[in-house]
Parts: structure tokens; C-alpha cells; sequence
């Protein structure tokens, strides 16, 4: 089926084209919190939840400036949107994160 829309064109009704991204894509994920070891443990086990180790691709820290708080970004091979959704709905949810990019 197509979707007759003048400002996007004939297009197939398919939810495989509803993403951006091509899939299996290098995505990163960008956590923000204290600088804590609990905040640290929490992202890498919504993580390993959701990815498969061998598809961590990298995973950097900054701290800010007067070390209060923690930046982790976490670059993975991500198979799907599904799969994106489901780490930042459970990032968003703890309470540790501050944010998620």
C-alpha cells in the first residue's frame, strides 16, 4: 500500500521505513548523572540488557569540570529501533540519569 502524501512522495505503508536509520547502525548513546559508582553500574546493566556484548562498540567517560557528575557515552551496534526505544525508556526511567541524548 502506498501513502499518497504531496510532501513526502509515494512511499510504501511500511514500518520498516518509518526509521531514519538503516539498521544494524553504529548509534552512540550519550548518559548523563553524579558521578557515582551506582549511576556508572546502573547504564552499563541497561545496556547489557539490551545489547549484546559483542555489539558494544566503545564506551567513553568525562567528568565535568568539578567532578560532580559523569558522563558516559556508549557507542553500540544497534539492530533495530525496538531495541533503541528500550534503552532510553529504561535510562529515562532511572532515577540516576539525568539525562539521555
Amino acid at each position: 500500500m502506498k501513502k499518497d502524501n504531496p510532501l513526502l512522495g509515494d512511499r510504501p505503508n511500511d514500518e520498516e521505513d518509518s526509521s531514519l536509520i538503516d539498521f544494524p547502525e553504529k548509534f552512540p548513546i550519550k548518559v548523563f548523572g553524579q558521578d557515582t559508582q551506582a549511576f556508572a553500574q546502573s547504564v552499563r546493566q541497561i545496556v547489557d540488557d539490551h545489547v549484546d556484548t559483542v555489539h558494544v562498540l566503545d564506551w567513553q567517560t568525562n567528568n565535568s569540570r568539578r567532578g560532580t557528575y559523569l558522563a558516559i557515552t556508549v557507542t553500540i551496534l544497534a539492530q533495530s529501533q525496538a531495541q533503541l526505544d528500550a534503552i532510553y525508556i529504561d535510562l529515562t526511567s532511572s532515577p540516576l540519569v539525568k539525562m539521555a541524548l
